[in-house]
Formats: structure tokens, C-alpha cells, sequence
């Protein structure tokens, strides 16, 4: 059942991708305007969206956990942290063990080298980690309680309440949503978001839905990449038709 309520919350953050937490995200913005969802890694685990965000010197590969929001921080009437917390946290830091191994570390993100390219993948990546987790309600007016959450968080590591998620909105793009397979990314959104992706992955490693082929050719208007500087001819006139079709859901 838990899990049930959770794939509501999940589902309705794919739907409404502009909601999704944006911490560190680097000055060229989230890459591609692509969030993959469920991303497995080591034998079992999956983050709930995963996103990489460059700078001109490196990247941050996004690992993003969202938990129930009546999750708890703390105990009734103490500062004693509850169980929801604990557990959570130490699932975080769990992957981040993972993640700090140089052979799991390298090949995660080789499964990545198409998303990012090869012209940028010789760039670092570091890894970071965001917990969304109940309402702020628990600790927004309680100097002791933000204290003990806040010596929770690293220079790799934040935690958002569900009300923070609305916060921001106001700034936040609007994202396309991505399942990532072994050789390509199926987008299942189904709104024309931006056309950056067409021109920097290869068409082959793409999978769109017939909905939001139609939305692209909708949105011809706001197209900018040409085939040249001095060409008439925009790239997705060409990229577009070489995108598989398949049906909606993953």
C-alpha cells in the first residue's frame, strides 16, 4: 500500500515536472531540460528522478529521493528524530557508499556518456543528493529542530519539505521527463518542452510518443536550431522524423 501511495506522489511529479526540486543545478541550467525517471544503479536501488546540470568546468549528477509528505522528522514533543528520517538518511548515504567506489561510480556514468556526449563526459562529475520529506510545519518554527536537520545536510546533500516544492515555481522550466533504457531515453512526456535534446542526442537513442511529436510540430514556431548560421532550414526539420514513434507509458 505504501508503496502504491507512493507511485501517486511520483506520478503526479512527472506530470507537473516544473514542481521537481532544482538544488544544484549549475548556471547552464538542468541539461537538456531532461529528468530521468527511476534510475536504477547497484543491485537494487532506484532514485525517484535524476537529473545533470554543467557548468563550464564540470557537472552535477542529480540523484533526487522523494519520501510519503506525512513523513516524519521528529518524534511527538521531542527533538529526537524519527524513524521515517533516520531511515531515509541512511538510505542516502548508502548510495553515496555506492557511488564513492570508482568502478560503480565509472560505469554509471558510461551508461550516461549518451546523454552528456563525449565532448563534455571527460569533464568531473560529482555526485549530489536531495531528500524531499514531509512539511516543513515539523521544524520551520523551531530554532533546535532546523539545527539538527540542518547538520543532516553536506555540500553534496539537501533536504526540501513538501512545501518547498511550490516555493520556487515561479522560476522553475518546464522539464521533459525521461525513462532511460540500456542504449536510449524514451521521453513520455507529452509537451513540447525545448528542442536542445533533438540536436544534441542522436536520433536513434530517442523514443518519443506520437503525442508529443504532434506538440513539437505544433510548436514549430519557437524552434531555433538551424542545420547552419546562415540556413534557412531548422535542424529538427530533419532530426524529428528520425526519432522513433512508440506508443505512450514507458
Amino acid at each position: 500500500k505504501a508503496l502504491v501511495v507512493l507511485q501517486s506522489y511520483q506520478d503526479f511529479l512527472e506530470k507537473h515536472p516544473f514542481l521537481i526540486p532544482r538544488q544544484f543545478v549549475q548556471h547552464h541550467g538542468i541539461h537538456l531540460k531532461l529528468v530521468l525517471s527511476k534510475v536504477s544503479f547497484g543491485s537494487d536501488w532506484k532514485c525517484d528522478f535524476l537529473y545533470l546540470s554543467k557548468s563550464s568546468r564540470d557537472w552535477h549528477c542529480v540523484l533526487v529521493e522523494i519520501e510519503k509528505p506525512w513523513s516524519r522528522y521528529f518524534k511527538d514533543g521531542s527533538n529526537e528524530l524519527h524513524r521515517d528520517f533516520t531511515s531515509a538518511n541512511d538510505q542516502i548515504m548508502r548510495w553515496r557508499s555506492w557511488f564513492a567506489q570508482d568502478g560503480n561510480r565509472l560505469g554509471f556514468l558510461t551508461s550516461l556518456r549518451f546523454v552528456q556526449s563525449d565532448s563534455w563526459a571527460s569533464n568531473p562529475t560529482y555526485f549530489k543528493y536531495v531528500l524531499v520529506h514531509g512539511r516543513s510545519a515539523e521544524h520551520e518554527h523551531d530554532p533546535g529542530r532546523r539545527q539538527r536537520l540542518s547538520a543532516y545536510e553536506r555540500d553534496d546533500f539537501k533536504i526540501v519539505s513538501y512545501d518547498s516544492l511550490l516555493s520556487g515555481t515561479n522560476q522553475s522550466t518546464d522539464l521533459y521527463v525521461g525513462v532511460k533504457k540500456n542504449d536510449h531515453v524514451k521521453i513520455v512526456s507529452t509537451r513540447f518542452v525545448d528542442e536542445a535534446i533533438f540536436s544534441w542526442i542522436a536520433p536513434q537513442r530517442l523514443r518519443i510518443t506520437q503525442a508529443l511529436q504532434s506538440d513539437i510540430l505544433r510548436n514549430r514556431g519557437k524552434w531555433f536550431h538551424r542545420t547552419t548560421e546562415e540556413g534557412y532550414e531548422y535542424v529538427l526539420d530533419h532530426r524529428l522524423s528520425e526519432v522513433p514513434v512508440e506508443p505512450e507509458g514507458r
